[in-house]
């Protein structure tokens, strides 16, 4: 079978040798694109057998949810596309890692380009949204709140709510503060994927956390948050943006939900006087 495999594909998919066989690049390569066909053709089977509207599975970053994601939905609800959402929230590098599976149809969150894999990135969609910074964030009770002479080295000296480690916003604020020669803080607490109660946790206790700007905006923030005040740190700012695999990109519901994100985003950069596409 493998070499019938090999016949139709016209490339060998192991490499043979006196230690036996494994898997060449070409064969890792249609492994992996063979799981992706498989659990998409799954996923078409259920909704078929399903008679119901079609169910688009996303992929997102909490962040998305707050502000995006409800006014998306409102566009869709008035433009009455009959489209289910499934939604999985996770770190960059799950929610990547899943769309390559086949296990999710899109994903809509940040993407950090230069850290991907060139043969999984030349099979991605982008589209670009919206860009928020980056930034240090606290209660207005705490003792930085409003102050405008914080000392970088200050940071360390204080109780955070962090990210799990790997993930790109924590790496982003522990590389900033090596750059500055500050140790990166080991957090009181840590949060996977939840920004919401890392958010509330910020507000509640004497504690630091780094968050997207726009995040400040939203009733979660209910205006008990701030933004510290440090211009000598500079984190990169955070690009939101929807991809999909290629094959999948022409999907009746996966265009629907692309328009009004892309509706959305155009509305929200337009508020905030910034653009979403590089």
């Amino acid at each position: 079978m493998v070499k019938d495999l090999e016949y139709a594909f016209g490339v060998p998919l192991v490499e043979r040798s006196v230690r036996g066989v494994e898997l060449s690049p070409a064969g890792r390569l249609a492994l992996q694109r063979a799981r992706s066909g498989l659990a998409s053709f799954d996923h078409l089977i259920t909704e078929l057998a399903a008679e119901q509207s079609p169910i688009l599975r996303v992929g997102t970053n909490p962040a998305v949810i707050f502000k995006m994601l409800p006014d998306a939905m409102r566009r869709l609800e008035a433009a009455d596309e009959r489209i289910r959402l499934r939604l999985r929230t996770g770190i960059v590098t799950e929610m990547l890692q899943s769309l390559w599976d086949g296990d999710l149809d899109c994903y809509v969150g940040r993407v950090d380009w230069d850290q991907m894999p060139q043969n999984m990135a030349s099979l991605l969609r982008q589209d670009p949204l919206i860009r928020t910074d980056l930034v240090l964030a606290c209660s207005v009770n705490h003792p930085l709140a409003r102050r405008s002479d914080i000392a970088i080295s200050e940071l360390a000296e204080w109780q955070w709510v962090m990210p799990p480690a790997g993930s790109n916003n924590r790496i982003a604020l522990e590389t900033e503060l090596r750059n500055h020669g500050v140790a990166a803080p080991v957090p009181m607490l840590e949060i996977s994927a939840d920004l919401a109660g890392m958010m509330i946790l910020a507000r509640e206790l004497n504690v630091l956390t780094c968050v997207p700007r726009f995040i400040l905006d939203t009733h979660i923030a209910a205006g008990e948050l701030c933004q510290l005040d440090i211009p000598a740190l500079r984190l990169p700012p955070i690009q939101i943006s929807f991809v999909t695999l290629a094959e999948h990109e022409n999907m009746a519901a996966l265009q629907s939900f692309r328009r009004v994100l892309r509706a959305t985003a155009e509305h929200f950069n337009d508020a905030a006087g910034v653009s979403g596409v590089d």
